[in-house]
């Protein structure tokens, strides 16, 4: 049986070796791997001894995960997403000596939408996106009545503001913070909330709603067993009415995407917008790869209008894939850790050949 290294943030592998539950269903690549004749080695970049050949590993005993010393696998499935530079350089430096898929990537929005933008074919996607500037502000302002402000580099809502224009005032909504202000006032307010850190403007897009709350769709795109880029998975995300983030650790609520559009699509145009969106994804998923070859597992955040064409709003290089969980579509919860398991598959058993194959 091959060996698949698993790498995994610290707080996973703690909650791991306690037994304690979290968003990464260890048994869930114990199980898929069996099938594939894989068994999952998981550890941590500082569980990486000197010279980058052995690691203090992990393994799933039913319960909780047992340390083993072993050799480190030459193919690595990496989900750890830190800051941490000590970290980063193992990664860098086992990207250089063994097939590490989901590497290092750039990270930052502004950048991610200047790679994507390249592509005339996949523009019709992208809402209007700059560099915050108290300049910008006010240009957006006056072309749109929907406009976030949000960090370069960050997750699950935490920073996000959506200004709304309301005649000649503007709502300032945010996590902890809701009020209602002319624009000088709100031009002080965003330039505090910045606080010279590196934001970005984005147009808001008029998006569908469910129950009267608007919801974007988080879509799993990976890479799979034939190393092509597939839609693992799509659900809705109904927004929090308080501070409007449809983010599930920011009060947003996961349902089915086929529940969220069965008011307001037909059956037959339901399946067009499916069909748009996969399309979206895959098309986005393709040109953010040129960049970065050993992309493989995606979660991206879309939108559709009332008419069903998508839109991104940002890519996610580690999907932490419980919305789909949440919303009981548990078939494609578990494709999510399937797809990538079947792709290192083909990377294990082709040996240099899937090391050149990568991209």
């Amino acid at each position: 049986m091959k060996r698949i290294g698993i790498m995994l943030d610290w707080g996973i592998m703690q909650k791991g070796i306690k037994g304690d539950k979290s968003y990464e269903r260890l048994p869930y690549y114990v199980e898929i791997g069996k099938e594939l004749d894989m068994e999952p080695v998981f550890f941590h970049p500082f569980h990486v001894l000197a010279g980058d050949e052995k690691v203090h590993g992990y393994f799933w005993n039913g319960n909780r995960l047992v340390p083993r010393l072993v050799q480190i696998p030459r193919v690595i499935h990496n989900r750890v997403l830190t800051g941490d530079g000590r970290a980063r350089a193992v990664i860098q430096r086992l990207s250089r000596k063994k097939t590490v898929f989901n590497g290092l990537v750039v990270r930052d929005k502004r950048k991610v939408h200047q790679m994507l933008w390249k592509n005339p074919s996949i523009r019709k996607y992208l809402p209007h996106t700059v560099p915050y500037s108290a300049e910008q502000l006010r240009v957006f302002l006056e072309k749109y009545r929907i406009v976030y402000v949000k960090p370069s580099i960050g997750s699950v809502g935490i920073g996000v503001a959506r200004i709304e224009k309301h005649g000649n005032e503007y709502h300032f909504i945010a996590s902890k913070k809701r009020s209602t202000m002319a624009l000088p006032k709100l031009l002080r307010t965003v330039r505090k909330w910045v606080a010279g850190r590196r934001f970005l403007i984005q147009q808001g897009i008029h998006l569908a709603r469910y129950e009267g709350k608007t919801f974007d769709i988080r879509v799993s795109v990976q890479k799979n067993g034939e190393r092509e880029w597939t839609v693992s998975g799509m659900v809705a995300k109904v927004a929090n009415q308080k501070n409007k983030l449809s983010n599930l650790s920011r009060g947003g609520r996961a349902v089915p995407l086929t529940t969220a559009i069965a008011a307001t699509f037909t059956a037959d145009e339901q399946l067009e917008t499916m069909e748009r969106i996969t399309e979206a994804a895959i098309e986005i998923a393709k040109q953010y790869g040129q960049h970065f070859p050993s992309l493989a597992d995606l979660g991206m955040d879309m939108g559709i209008d009332d008419k069903g064409n998508p839109f991104l709003i940002e890519v996610n290089v580690r999907d932490q894939r419980y919305s789909f969980y949440k919303a009981g579509e548990k078939a494609m919860f578990k494709r999510t850790y399937r797809h990538p398991m079947e792709y290192a598959h083909t990377l294990i058993h082709e040996g240099k050949k899937g090391k050149q194959q990568l991209a």
